[in-house]
């Protein structure tokens, strides 16, 4: 380490200007910077100016001569040692003794030779060069070895990181901390991890603070790539940066950076995960010394990022399969009550009270199982960014009320008491169903936990802009150490077998999605275990100018439900049933029946096809996975015909396929309405009677060539 000192100074004092200029040629050719004096008192200025390695000293000067000012100079702590050579023609050892006893290093009669001065004048300069160069060095290592403590400090704050974020973050904000910058950002880039997005973190100082949510720094894209595919560090000065002005993205109002510092971050292969990078030092250029820290800095932080990974990783894979273990047991324990019943209501004679239990005992259960599944496919829906969110002005209070009714007759049978306080003026502009399925959740939730006898507190107020609804319960309440990961999917805060309460851990996930795709936030509050919870829901509200759209689109609602609710009777109606599973064709053909239609039910694409050319029925209602030809293949095969050979016919897509993509696909094939299994009889039923009376209303042929259908739900 070599710190470099450039020109000194060299202070001149006389009070006769030709001696001055006498001076100054004599010690020109060393190189430095000769300052001139004329009296003590400019003397003394320009020492409070700046550090001088020699001063050559007149004696006989008016008002302060050369012993005053000289003992002036040595009363000042920065120039007690600064070396004093006087210059006299004075001769008197009075004068010399007095010239050393004020800490003079030399005295030189006058006329001198120049050749002698210079080289009495070069010594001090060298031995001052010297001093400042060591100065320099102890400088340069005290503040390396300050970078190295902030280092080590910097390792442990990125080690504890809870996650990856937290961890870019973490390594921001050191990186600017240990070089002393005024713009940090670091990216991370973990692509082949499937799934993964990129990581990036901005640490500011107060500076630049009032820019953070302004625009990303001007570093974020060009010059990240680009040390990103070099894959080595890249240190440019304020000047070099100005004279590649592509590098740098369009900043906005952000101040272009001044100096640049970038080091990669890289995995064990050697492969580039992304950058840290620097901008606008606190104190002078980027130094090697900043250099050396960030890249031991970067190199710390690539091995602490990919054990993170691996740690999230293992974890994911350890959850993954409790998750597993966990969906066995939830959907194994309902279809043990099915099963169980069914096989006691077929070989035991029971009264028609027993038996009306029995079949209430399934169908709870089966309505548990559909519920686990209707979840499970909303989790995939958010993992493929496909959830989807039809928002419409609506009151708040109408949609949570539903909730509680539904939940109510649960919470009474555990004698718990739901004490309601809500707002019926507050609207939002959300989706009823997705936000009634947040509420659900909360209050399922909080009815879980919550021992017999204790309360639930629901509310609903307005809270500024927003609409804040609180579930709050005085039940199990949270540990501080999971509270953090209570809206995490999968996560459940007893996994084990010896877990007093069911459930897949994935309601809460749906919650935080379902309100965060609303716009709004949901947060969870819990003073420790057995001391109860409360969750917050935040959604915007919704305008003065748009509240009045709401009662118009309630009251449509109302009357295409009591339209479809009206449809019961299919007297007169041929339904074509295809379904291979025989005992869900057996079902599907006794609720049609029930209703007054005839019903042909077959097994296969091939038989429909045999049926529909026999007696061409008015409505179709088909599955889809089928072996051999699928309900694809059929439906295409119906469209290939004309109008009038029932090439139209209305058609009812009923399968276990529930994603969007397969509504979608369906519609494609020449499906009118899709609907999900199980489907409950009354929705069926209003299908197909829609159909029927859609088509003689000419209404299915432009309903498909527009390409609109309709997502039945069960």
């Amino acid at each position: 380490m070599r710190a470099e000192v450039g020109r000194v100074n060299i202070l001149v004092v006389d009070d006769r200007p030709e001696q001055l200029l006498s001076l100054e040629a004599v010690l020109a050719p060393l190189g430095e910077n000769v300052v001139k004096a004329a009296s003590g008192r400019e003397a003394l200025r320009n020492l409070l100016q700046g550090e001088f390695a020699v001063i050559l000293l007149d004696i006989n000067m008016p008002e302060i001569d050369g012993f005053e000012t000289a003992t002036l100079v040595r009363q000042r702590r920065s120039t007690r040692h600064t070396p004093i050579i006087f210059l006299t023609a004075h001769t008197d050892r009075v004068y010399v003794e007095r010239s050393y006893s004020l800490g003079a290093v030399d005295y030189i009669m006058t006329p001198f030779a120049p050749e002698v001065l210079r080289t009495k004048v070069s010594v001090f300069v060298d031995l001052f060069k010297k001093t400042q160069q060591i100065r320099l060095q102890a400088e340069s290592l005290r503040a390396h070895a300050e970078q190295l403590q902030r280092l080590n400090r910097a390792a442990l704050t990125i080690n504890s990181a809870l996650s990856l974020d937290a961890m870019v973050a973490a390594i921001t904000e050191a990186a600017r901390d240990v070089t002393g910058a005024h713009q940090a950002m670091t990216v991370v880039k973990l692509e082949k991890q499937p799934g993964e997005r990129a990581r990036t973190a901005v640490s500011l100082s107060e500076r630049y603070a009032t820019f953070q949510q302004e625009s990303p720094p001007p570093i974020a894209g060009r010059l990240s790539a680009f040390v990103c595919g070099r894959n080595r560090p890249l240190r440019m000065t304020q000047r070099e940066l100005s004279q590649h002005p592509e590098w740098l993205d369009d900043c906005g109002s952000t101040p272009a950076p001044r100096g640049y510092l970038a080091v990669p971050l890289t995995a064990a292969d050697g492969q580039n995960i992304g950058c840290i990078q620097l901008s606008d030092r606190h104190d002078g250029e980027f130094s090697d010394d900043d250099e050396t820290v960030l890249v031991q800095l970067a190199q710390l932080a690539s091995i602490a990022i990919q054990n993170c990974v691996h740690a999230e990783a293992r974890e994911a894979n350890r959850m993954k399969d409790e998750f597993l273990a966990t969906l066995s047991h939830e959907l194994r324990s309902p279809l043990n009550a099915i099963l169980g019943w069914t096989h006691l209501l077929r070989s035991e004679p029971f009264d028609e009270q027993r038996v009306s239990h029995g079949l209430e005992v399934i169908e709870r259960n089966v309505a548990a199982q559909t519920k686990l599944i209707e979840d499970l496919l909303d989790v995939s829906r958010v993992a493929t960014g496909k959830l989807r969110i039809s928002a419409a002005p609506m009151a708040l209070a109408s949609v949570v009320e539903v909730a509680i009714d539904a939940i109510r007759p649960a919470a009474e049978a555990k004698r718990l008491t739901i004490d309601v306080s809500l707002d019926p003026a507050l609207e939002v502009n959300g989706d009823a169903d997705r936000l009634q399925q947040v509420v659900s959740n909360l209050m399922s939730n909080a009815l879980k936990f919550t021992r017999p006898g204790d309360h639930i507190l629901v509310s609903l107020r307005r809270a500024g802009a927003h609409a804040e609804l609180t579930v709050r319960d005085t039940g199990e309440g949270i540990a501080p150490d999971f509270l953090p990961f209570v809206f995490e999917r999968f996560r459940q805060a007893d996994s084990t077998s010896r877990r007093s309460h069911a459930g897949l851990g994935i309601g809460l996930s749906l919650v935080r999605h379902i309100v965060e795709a609303h716009g709004g936030s949901v947060m969870a509050e819990s003073q420790g275990l057995q001391k109860g919870s409360t969750f917050v829901v935040r959604l915007p509200l919704l305008g003065a100018e748009r509240s009045q759209l709401a009662a118009p689109l309630r009251e449509a609602r109302s009357r295409a439900l009591a339209a479809s609710e009206a449809t019961s009777d299919l007297g007169g109606l041929h339904v074509l049933l295809v379904e291979d599973d025989a005992d869900a064709r057996e079902l599907l053909q006794e609720v049609l029946s029930q209703h007054r239609a005839e019903v042909t039910a077959v097994a296969s694409a091939s038989e429909a096809l045999a049926a529909f050319v026999a007696a061409r029925p008015h409505v179709l209602v088909s599955d889809i996975a089928m072996p051999g030809e699928d309900g694809y293949e059929l439906i295409r095969t119906i469209r290939q015909r004309p109008p009038h050979a029932g090439g139209d016919l209305p058609a009812l897509a009923l399968t276990a396929y529930a994603r969007k993509e397969d509504q979608k696909r369906a519609l494609e094939a020449g499906f009118h309405m899709h609907a999900t299994k199980p489907i409950e009889p009354a929705a069926l039923v209003a299908a197909v009677a829609s159909l029927a009376a859609r088509a003689r209303a000419g209404e299915l042929s432009g309903a498909r060539d527009r390409g609109s259908s309709e997502e039945i739900n069960p």
